[in-house]
């Protein structure tokens, strides 16, 4: 079964209903400053967002950025998020196609890694420390389970595969190239998830 087609499809068939559940939470902001304070880099940052969704953390984030571009596999959450921020560059990719630019300052990834797997994440953490300039940071919300494994979640949205790793997995994942700068863990309804931030070391 191709999961990540499926996935996909839930994204885009549900995309309004999903922007409208999300739109009273707004930015994650105090991530964002975050991530930004340890680059050492609070304004002008060039800045890349992986899986923006409908753009509810560029809006905070463009005001940051030199360069931002967003990019989601979901072209029906992309459509709402032009909208909402009309000046940023948002472009229709996955994990397994996306070309990062050189020298960027900060990568987040809000809740968008939990979709692919270990080997999959191993590949993406080697492409963004390329991209990374010496110091740079990439910036991480995940569920959390103490063992890595997969799990189906079907709701009114549809049917969707997740990835749940631990803090540990995710620094031996990342390897020798990245610091971990910061960690922190927090409760969504009934949902363990965790921040890291990895700094790419020279």
């Amino acid at each position: 079964m191709d999961w990540h087609a499926r996935n996909i499809k839930v994204y885009n068939d549900s995309a309004v209903e999903l922007s409208e559940r999300l739109s009273g939470i707004g930015s994650r902001t105090k991530d964002i400053e975050r991530a930004l304070k340890l680059a050492n880099k609070t304004k002008k940052a060039n800045i890349v967002e992986i899986g923006c969704g409908d753009g509810r953390d560029a809006i905070e984030i463009v005001k940051y950025a030199e360069q931002y571009e967003g990019f989601d596999p979901s072209s029906g959450l992309l459509d709402i998020a032009k909208i909402r921020v009309p000046g940023a560059s948002f472009v229709v990719a996955d994990t397994y196609t996306y070309k990062y630019p050189d020298n960027l300052d900060v990568v987040f990834a809000f809740a968008s890694l939990l979709h692919i797997n270990k080997d999959a994440l191993s590949d993406v953490f080697n492409q963004i420390h390329k991209s990374l300039r010496s110091g740079g940071i990439l910036y991480i919300t995940l569920k959390e389970r103490n063992l890595y494994g997969e799990e189906t979640k079907t709701d009114e949205y549809g049917v969707r595969m997740f990835y749940y790793y631990s803090l540990p997995i995710i620094k031996e994942l990342a390897g020798k190239g990245f610091t971990t700068v910061y960690e922190g863990r927090f409760i969504k309804g009934k949902t363990n998830w965790f921040a890291i931030a990895l700094k790419k070391t020279p």
